[in-house]
């Protein structure tokens, strides 16, 4: 029977690896776009409340007041989605990480089992020379003796 070829299943672990080493960059940046959209809206938000403040002091409409209020109500609504989002994205990170690991350790034991069975094919492969000289020797060594 013929030896089953192992390097085909592990291409197939090897692009499973690949996909998910793509899946990890993929979530992490979109974390990292997570994060850069949250900055930037808390630093809209102290601009804002900057303004606000000064608007205060030097006095201001009731309408303008209100405009204020809701523009911050509003960056603070946004503030708590992506927080949200971002949560989300840890946890996707956390998984994608996760799987990168298995796929990982998947591949690293087939390779194992793959060099186990190459090293029986070569034992197996030395033991079929070592017979073969054997008889090549027994051989001469009868024509010798006649």
């Amino acid at each position: 029977m013929k030896p089953f070829k192992l390097q085909v299943v592990l291409e197939h672990r090897q692009r499973l690896e690949d996909q998910a080493r793509q899946h990890l960059a993929q979530a992490l940046q979109d974390e990292k776009k997570v994060r850069d959209e949250m900055t930037h809206c808390r630093q809209r938000s102290e601009e804002v409340g900057q303004e606000y403040a000064q608007r205060q002091e030097l006095g201001m409409h009731a309408h303008e007041f209100m405009l204020y209020e809701n523009q911050l109500y509003h960056q603070r609504e946004r503030l708590e989605r992506l927080e949200g989002q971002l949560r989300q994205a840890e946890q996707h990170v956390i998984a994608c990480r996760k799987a990168l690991g298995e796929a990982s350790k998947e591949k690293k034991l087939l390779e194992k089992v793959k060099e186990k069975q190459q090293l029986a094919e070569l034992k197996k492969e030395q033991r079929r020379e070592m017979a073969e000289i054997d008889e090549v020797a027994i051989l001469h060594r009868d024509e010798d003796s006649q």
